[in-house]
C-alpha cells in the first residue's frame, strides 16, 4: 500500500509556496524512516555535540621549510562517529545519502524541490568546501571525496592495502594528521547535508510539521 505526502514550501526570497502531494511505495517509505533513524543516531554522537572541531595551521619557515601544525579530536569520538556514519555514507548501504536523495528526486519533481535536494548533494560531495580552498599533494587533492573514502578504506574501515599504499604515497611531506583535520571537515560538510534532508525526510513522513531550508533556485 502506497503512503501519501502532502507538503508545502515557502520561498520567504520570492514570495512564492509551492505545494506537492503524491505517495511513495513501501520499500521507498521504509528506507526513509530508517535513514532520519540512523541520522538522529549520527547527529547524537559526542563528536558531532562537541561541534566536530579540529584545526589545521601550515606556515613555512625559512630554517625548516613547510611547519604543519594540527589540533585533533579525542579519535574515540570519531570512531564512534564513524561507526554511525557506515549506513548513511556508504554506497552499499540501502539509506546511504544519494540513494535517499534519487528517492526524494523521483518523486518530489516540482523544480524547487529538487533543487534543495540537489544543494545538499553538493555539500555532501565536497564542492562546497572545495570552492573555497584545495590542497593538493602530488597533483591530487586532499581535500576530496575519493581521497576522503580511500582513507576510510584502508585506515578505519577496512585495512585495503593498495588504497594505504595511495594515502601514504600522498602523506611524504605533509602529514597525515593534516588530512585528518581536512578529512573531518569534508565529513562535517557531510553530516550538515545528512541532517537537512532527514529534516525534509521528517516532514515528507509525517514526523514533523514544519521545516525551513534553503533553495538553490533555477537559473
Amino acid at each position: 500500500m502506497p503512503y501519501e505526502y502532502d507538503l508545502t514550501l515557502t520561498i520567504n526570497d520570492i514570495g512564492e509556496t509551492v505545494s506537492q502531494k503524491g505517495s511513495f511505495q513501501v520499500d521507498a517509505w521504509n528506507t526513509l524512516n530508517e535513514y532520519f533513524e540512523y541520522a538522529d543516531e549520527l547527529l547524537k554522537t559526542k563528536f558531532v555535540q562537541d561541534g566536530m572541531q579540529s584545526a589545521l595551521n601550515i606556515k613555512w619557515e625559512q630554517d625548516s621549510g613547510m611547519v604543519v601544525s594540527t589540533k585533533l579530536p579525542n579519535w574515540d569520538d570519531v570512531s564512534a562517529f564513524l561507526h554511525k556514519f557506515r549506513p548513511l555514507g556508504l554506497e552499499k548501504e540501502s539509506t546511504y545519502f544519494y540513494k535517499v536523495c534519487n528517492i526524494l528526486t523521483k518523486e518530489l519533481t516540482h523544480p524547487h524541490f529538487r533543487n534543495m535536494v540537489d544543494e545538499q548533494r553538493d555539500i555532501f560531495s565536497g564542492k562546497r568546501t572545495q570552492s573555497a580552498y584545495k590542497i593538493s599533494s602530488n597533483d591530487v587533492v586532499l581535500n576530496s571525496e575519493k581521497v576522503l573514502y580511500d582513507w576510510l578504506n584502508s585506515y578505519e574501515y577496512h585495512r585495503d592495502k593498495e588504497k594505504r599504499k595511495f594515502i601514504d604515497s600522498l602523506h611524504e611531506m605533509f602529514p597525515l594528521d593534516g588530512s585528518k583535520v581536512l578529512f573531518i571537515g569534508l565529513l562535517s560538510d557531510k553530516t550538515q547535508a545528512i541532517y537537512n534532508i532527514a529534516v525534509l525526510v521528517r516532514v515528507v513522513v509525517g514526523k514533523q510539521k514544519t521545516f525551513e531550508g534553503r533553495v538553490r533556485l533555477p537559473k
